[in-house]
């Protein structure tokens, strides 16, 4: 897929692989929006590359729904969306006061899981209505994960 004057929606584009993604997309000629926390790091990614801030959290539907109509508005319909937005916190299952709350884990699977389905059900859907690009695709939604080696699944909205 060619970059060049394409909308290109990164979740988590504040700082990290998403920030890194944002950054090369930008230089590639795509229009950016960058989605994340409400944040001053938010803004300085955004202004640094010419990218689009929209504050979002992504497990929130609603907001993921006005961060998607918000960067439809100023930029156009999104043909790409790369999901970033992730938590990763360093704990033991078991540590020395017992077991680790599980309300971490559920932070980390409403972020991480709930978050990325909730902006891709999304972005698809309002890709499903675009024309299709010189390749045939209508745009693409993937997921990154990072940890030791960086794995990317990528899903086509034909």
């Amino acid at each position: 897929m060619e970059l060049l004057g394409e909308v290109a929606i990164v979740t988590g584009g504040a700082s990290g692989l998403g920030g890194a993604t944002a950054f090369r997309f930008a230089e590639d000629g795509a229009k950016v929006a960058i989605l994340d926390l409400e944040s001053d790091r938010l803004h300085a990614a955004a202004e640094r590359i010419g990218a689009l801030a929209v504050p979002c959290d992504v497990v929130s539907s609603g907001a993921a729904e006005n961060a998607i109509a918000r960067v439809a508005e100023k930029l156009g319909a999104p043909r790409i969306l790369v999901n970033c937005a992730g938590v990763a916190p360093a704990k033991k299952i078991i540590g020395r006061e017992g077991p680790s709350p599980l309300a971490d884990f559920e932070k980390v699977i409403a972020i991480n899981l709930t978050g990325t389905f909730n902006l891709m059900r999304l972005a698809a859907h309002v890709m499903k209505d675009l024309e299709p690009g010189e390749d045939g695709e209508r745009g693409v939604a993937s997921l990154c994960i990072g940890g030791g080696e960086a794995t990317a699944i990528a899903v086509e909205v034909l």
